[in-house]
């Protein structure tokens, strides 16, 4: 049971807007609210005739901000200093906030807790996630822990000071991880001579024709070299195509339709004997001429990516497709293999460094929503 008196967000929240109209020889810089209370965000400036709006409303430091569209989402903020007086539309209703009844910092933080953005993801209206509204109505209808105000006070003090201390911890992550990944980078780009990727990379095509009443489990591969994923499983009758790759442990994999945003992977064991389409073409490595690990690192590599980028074969983004020829023809750093081995040993230890990184970054998240539930449940 919440030690604190739940009241209704309208309690302590007043609808107020400074609409103004825009001028088409006028330049605006507006804001958004990004998700999950992670606050404003700067939108690129732009000129009053190239928005479809006639009006805007003028934000003001201080003010409670949220998105109809995304409130479910936890699109929701306080305005900060930096965001006086920028602009937003219509879609991004503001809110002076009640001092006397509600601390400002206590609220700041209110808008960053999970369980608020729960309250107004089951109160959201439309069909779909991506269809859900929250009007004003619903969002000063749902209510919040709101105790005395020196207790408020306290509450965001320590709050404050929690979270600062998670923000400074989070900040010398991503500099200690921007250093590792430059050394990784480093480590690649200075290995040797380039070579084409045809060097040794041996096309498989491991291909099975689709049983209508076969039940397969298939894959796909993560863009920016992030790995493989498994897909739901699949009846053969439910699939457009008449033949499935099967992949096998070891081989590369990479996605023809996105190749140039980074989707190459060295399939990993658990995924040996899982389907692909043919849009997923399949090699064997040629382990006498490049070291198996050091390939899985070169599948991460940005300058790789960006290589087969500017490689790529149609119009548009979403467009482009990496031909097998392409990706071949591309060209790697491909020292001799006492090297290659040297470079896999240290790159494996720069890998296992990020990995424990990645999985203290979701312990701080989870420490810092733990600190809200405490805070606003009467018990921090």
């Amino acid at each position: 049971m919440n030690a604190y008196p739940e009241v209704a967000l309208g309690t302590f929240l007043r609808q107020e807007s400074d609409i103004v109209s825009i001028d088409p020889d006028a330049t605006y810089t507006t804001a958004g609210i990004y998700s999950y209370g992670r606050g404003l965000f700067k939108r690129p400036p732009i000129a009053g005739s190239e928005t479809n709006y006639l009006k805007y409303n003028r934000i003001q430091k201080g003010q409670f901000i949220y998105s109809k569209l995304f409130g479910w989402e936890g699109a929701l903020a306080t305005v900060p200093e930096e965001f006086d007086g920028l602009h937003v539309s219509h879609e991004f209703p503001t809110f002076h906030i009640d001092a006397a009844v509600a601390d400002p910092g206590y609220v700041a933080h209110l808008t960053t807790w999970p369980g608020l953005h729960g309250k107004l993801r089951d109160q959201g209206t439309g069909m779909g996630s991506r269809r859900q509204r929250v009007n004003i109505g619903r969002l000063l209808s749902t209510t919040v822990p709101l105790p005395e105000l020196d207790e408020q006070r306290r509450i965001a003090s320590r709050l404050d000071a929690a979270t600062a201390k998670i923000e400074k911890i989070r900040q010398l992550k991503e500099t200690a991880e921007a250093t590792r990944r430059a050394l990784f980078s480093s480590l690649i780009t200075r290995a040797g001579d380039p070579a084409p990727m045809r060097d040794f990379l041996i096309p498989i095509n491991d291909s099975v024709p689709v049983m209508a009443d076969t039940l397969y489990q298939t894959a796909g591969i993560y863009s920016h070299g992030r790995g493989m994923f498994t897909r739901p499983p699949i009846k053969g009758s439910e699939t457009k195509y008449a033949r499935y790759n099967r992949l096998r442990a070891g081989q590369f994999v990479y996605s023809k339709l996105f190749g140039w945003e980074g989707a190459l992977a060295i399939v990993p064991d658990e995924f040996d004997g899982l389907h692909v389409s043919h849009e997923f073409p399949t090699f064997a490595i040629d382990a006498d001429v490049a070291d198996p690990r050091y390939v899985k690192h070169l599948v991460t590599w940005p300058a790789l990516h960006a290589a087969l980028r500017d490689k790529t074969t149609g119009m548009g983004s979403r467009r482009q497709r990496v031909s097998p020829e392409r990706l071949l023809a591309t060209e790697v750093p491909l020292p001799p293999m006492p090297e290659q081995r040297r470079l896999a040993d240290a790159l494996d230890s720069l890998a296992s460094c990020l990995a424990a990184s990645a999985t203290q970054d979701r312990e701080l998240k989870a420490l810092g929503s733990a600190l809200l539930n405490y805070a606003f449940n009467g018990r921090l």
